[in-house]
C-alpha cells in the first residue's frame, strides 16, 4: 500500500512538470498586449505601423482581424519573448496642433489628478493656445477657476517619478497667468498624479510636442 501511494505521488509530480512545462512553452507561442489601462490581449500580431497594431485573437486565428491604437498600449510582448514598450513613444507627433490639443485634453481628462489624492481629477481646455487645468472634488464640481498655462514658455520637463504600476508623477516647470488679463506671467511648477507610467508619459510627451509646436510656430 505504501509503496503504491509512493508511485501515485511520482505520477502526480510527473504530470505537474508536464503540465507546468506545457504551460510555459505555450506562454511562448502567443503575443501578449498590453494596454495603458491594464487590459492584456493574447494575440497573434500581424502588423505595426506608425499609429496602430493589427492583430488576431490567439484563441481564434482564423478569425477577424482587430486594430488597436498605439496611443492605447504600454507594451507589447512578442512570442520569442522580446518586449517593445510604447509608453515611451511619442505618439503625438506629426499631429497638427488641433489635434494635438484635443490630444492633450483627452489624455489628461482621462488619467490626470490633482498630486495629493486620485480623487480629484483634473479638467483640461483650450483658451486658443493656452491651457487650463481646474481640479475637480470628488462629486465632479470644480474646486475654482483653475490656473492658465503658457506651454510656449516652458522651463523644464522633469523626469516623470515612477513610484509604481500604479502611480506616477509628471513635474514641469512652466509660466502661468497671474492675472484675468493675462498680461503678468509667472514661473509655477505643474505637478500632476497620473495612473500609471505609461499614461504618463503619454501626457509628457504630447505636452512636449506641444511646446515644439508652439516655439516653432513663434518664431516663423
Amino acid at each position: 500500500m505504501f509503496a503504491k501511494t509512493k508511485n501515485m505521488k511520482k505520477v502526480n509530480l510527473h504530470v505537474c512538470l508536464i503540465l507546468l512545462l506545457l504551460n510555459n512553452i505555450s506562454g511562448f507561442c502567443q503575443d501578449i498586449i498590453k494596454k495603458t489601462d491594464g487590459e492584456i490581449i493574447e494575440a497573434k500580431i500581424a502588423i505595426i505601423d506608425k499609429s496602430t497594431v493589427k492583430y488576431k485573437a490567439f484563441n481564434n486565428q482564423n478569425g477577424p482581424f482587430y486594430v488597436i491604437q498605439k496611443s492605447d498600449l504600454a507594451s507589447v510582448q512578442f512570442e520569442n519573448g522580446t518586449v517593445e514598450n510604447f509608453q515611451m513613444a511619442s505618439i503625438s507627433k506629426g499631429f497638427s496642433k488641433t489635434a494635438l490639443q484635443e490630444f492633450i485634453l483627452k489624455s489628461i481628462n482621462e488619467y490626470g489628478f490633482e498630486e495629493d489624492t486620485f480623487d480629484r481629477k483634473y479638467r483640461a481646455s483650450f483658451e486658443g493656445d493656452y491651457l487650463r487645468l481646474i481640479v475637480l472634488r470628488k462629486s465632479g464640481e470644480p474646486c475654482n477657476a483653475g490656473i492658465l498655462y503658457d506651454f510656449s514658455n516652458v522651463y523644464e520637463f522633469q523626469k516623470i517619478s515612477n513610484r509604481s504600476e500604479k502611480l506616477s508623477y509628471i513635474n514641469i516647470f512652466v509660466s502661468i497667468a497671474k492675472n484675468k488679463k493675462q498680461t503678468k506671467w509667472d514661473r509655477h511648477k505643474l505637478i500632476m498624479r497620473v495612473n500609471s507610467p505609461s499614461n504618463a508619459a503619454l501626457i509628457v510627451n504630447a505636452l512636449k510636442d506641444y511646446n515644439s509646436v508652439l516655439t516653432k510656430s513663434g518664431s516663423e
